[in-house]
């Protein structure tokens, strides 16, 4: 097993499970303000983290375990490695297609008013309930790659 690729694999998963555990608080605490120049500040740099970090973070941690997985039988090898690739797989799904799109209406929202609408609060719960479910999926990757069967 290559120490080099385990490393960029841990370093991707810390930076991808750190920006979404974080981006959620900064949204919350933002969003606690109901001041509209924190909450839009909040919004572009969670929209930018999100691009930097849980973005290129979840490629390198796709592309490091595949390459890691080689050494227990390929990513179909283990039970523990396609349960991995699940939960991943559908945190993105959440994180690309509910996610985003909510960031970049609220972000829209926040451009054409000075005001904190219902249109944005509606969004900001849906934003919340997601993002905590694409958040809680990760986790148990973590007790998988610890713990796996080999």
């Amino acid at each position: 097993m290559s120490a080099n690729l385990k490393i960029i694999h841990l370093v991707c998963a810390c930076l991808f499970l750190g920006n979404i555990i974080v981006s959620g608080i900064w949204a919350v605490l933002a969003e606690r303000t109901r001041n509209h120049t924190v909450v839009q500040f909040s919004n572009r740099v969670v929209l930018i983290t999100d691009l930097i970090f849980t973005f290129f973070g979840s490629i390198g941690v796709v592309w490091t375990g595949f390459g890691l997985s080689q050494n227990f039988g390929g990513y179909q090898g283990h039970l523990w490695i396609q349960w991995s690739y699940g939960l991943l797989a559908l945190s993105g799904l959440i994180w690309l297609f509910v996610l985003v799109p909510i960031q970049l209406k609220q972000r829209s929202l926040l451009r054409e008013s000075d005001t904190l609408t219902p249109a944005y609060w509606r969004l900001s719960r849906i934003w919340q309930i997601a993002g905590g479910v694409a958040t809680l999926l990760p986790l148990p990757i973590v007790y998988l790659m610890v713990t796996k069967s080999v």
